[in-house]
């Protein structure tokens, strides 16, 4: 038998960090990724942030509210979540959400299988410092489909990315 491995402890937001727009995303290393079970991502979003409507085969998100309230759009069913409130989102279902409490609000993402998220959110990041990089290209690569603009948000720049799925 194997022996487990060892516990590990993650301060907040450390880790593999990437700033989308006014959102930083922090990647947490585990164990479990050696077998491609799945990643966890700390992000905190500032008030009114928010990530556009859209879907991804690819991947699933479970989303762990830790401060603030957001509001989620999920297949057209909207869910206001606040602390200790947890949303799972399965593959391919539309989905978006805003940032609205007064304050930052911060987030533990749990995203299946492992690094597949990660990988999207590199190119993006690379793609938006690189006006050479073309944006849709980096979307449709990860299989990533945009859909819509949630009705109170402001458009993106139509060339870079501003928000993060």
């Amino acid at each position: 038998m194997n022996e487990p491995a060892a516990p590990r402890h993650f301060p907040p937001m450390a880790g593999q960090s990437y700033d989308l727009g006014p959102m930083t995303l922090v990647f947490k290393p585990c164990e479990a990724e050696v077998e491609g079970a799945y990643s966890m991502i700390e992000s905190v979003e500032p008030p009114g942030a928010s990530v556009d409507v859209h879907r991804h085969p690819s991947w699933q998100e479970t989303f762990v509210i830790l401060d603030g309230r957001f509001d989620f759009s999920v297949a057209g069913a909207r869910h206001t979540l606040g602390p200790g409130e947890i949303l799972v989102v399965p593959r391919g279902a539309m989905h978006g959400f805003r940032c609205t409490s007064p304050q930052a609000g911060r987030l533990l993402t749990i995203s299946t299988p492992s690094r597949v998220f990660e990988a999207f959110v590199a190119d993006v990041s690379a793609a938006n410092r690189d006006p050479s990089i073309d944006v849709h290209a980096v979307f449709a690569r990860h299989g990533l489909e945009l859909l819509a603009s949630q009705p109170e948000q402001a458009p993106s720049a139509p060339d870079r990315v501003e928000t993060r799925p």
